[in-house]
C-alpha cells in the first residue's frame, strides 16, 4: 500500500503528516500506543510481560494484532500515532489463532484464572457482522495529542473501509474513557451498546460499542 499524506496544521506551524503501513520495524511503537489506547483493559489482562506479547503478537501474521491491521502516523519522521482496524471477515477468520496466542502466554506465565476470564469474554463483545470494518485500536502519543491526529486516522479508517466495502464503522471503547467518547461523538458515531461488566481480579471493565454508518 502506497502512504499518504496529509497536511495538517497543528497549535504551531502546518506539518505534514504521513500515514504508513506497520512492518515489523513499529513493534515497540505498537506495544506502547495499544496500552495507551485502552489503559485499564490491557496492563489488567497481560500482566508486566504485555509489551513482550504485544510485539510478539504484532510481528506475527494472521492475527488480529498482526502488523498486516496497523498503520502508523508519522510527522518529520517520528511515530506519532496508530490505528489497528480489519473487516468483520478477518476477526472472524483470525479470532482462533489470537486465542491461541492468549492461551499460550497465560500458561507460560502462570496467568491460569486469566484463562477463563478469556473463555467468558468471548460473548463479552458484540458481533463485528462481513460488511463492518472494525476499529480495535486508535492510539495518539500524549505528547501530540490535540492536534488532530486522531481525527486523521478516523478519516483513514473511513477510507479503508470503503475501500474493502464496508457499510459500518465499529469499535468499542472503555467506558471510563471519555476523552476517547467524546472525540468519536463529534465525528459521528453513536452510542449503540454497552456491555455487562465483567470482573477480572478485583478490576471490573464495561466498553461502549460505537458505530457509524457510511454513506457511499
Amino acid at each position: 500500500m502506497n502512504n499518504v499524506n496529509i497536511n495538517m496544521n497543528d497549535k504551531t506551524n502546518d506539518q505534514q503528516l504521513t500515514i504508513r503501513r506497520g512492518n515489523s520495524g513499529n513493534a515497540r511503537a505498537f506495544a506502547q500506543l495499544i496500552v495507551i489506547s485502552a489503559p485499564l483493559f490491557f496492563p489488567v489482562l497481560l500482566g508486566p510481560h504485555r509489551d513482550n506479547f504485544m510485539e510478539n503478537a504484532y510481528q506475527k501474521s494472521s492475527n488480529i494484532f498482526s502488523h498486516e491491521h496497523a498503520w502508523f502516523v508519522e510527522i518529520q519522521g517520528k511515530t506519532t500515532g496508530m490505528l489497528l482496524g480489519y473487516t468483520g471477515d478477518v476477526k472472524r477468520n483470525q479470532g482462533l489463532p489470537t486465542g491461541l496466542l492468549f492461551f499460550k502466554y497465560f500458561i507460560k506465565y502462570g496467568f491460569f484464572q486469566k484463562i477463563i476470564f478469556l473463555l467468558k469474554s468471548q460473548n463479552f463483545f458484540p458481533k463485528v457482522e462481513k460488511n463492518d470494518f472494525y476499529i480495535s485500536n486508535l492510539a495518539v502519543f500524549p505528547e501530540y495529542q490535540n492536534r488532530g491526529i486522531g481525527a486523521s486516522l478516523l478519516k483513514f479508517a473511513e477510507s479503508e473501509a470503503l475501500k474493502n466495502k464496508c457499510v459500518n464503522i465499529v469499535l468499542d471503547v472503555e467506558a471510563e474513557n471519555q476523552g476517547a467518547i467524546k472525540l468519536y461523538q463529534k465525528y459521528g458515531y453513536v452510542m449503540v451498546r454497552t456491555s455487562p461488566s465483567l470482573q477480572l481480579g478485583k478490576s471490573q471493565f464495561q466498553f461502549i460499542r460505537m458505530k457509524k454508518y457510511l454513506m457511499r
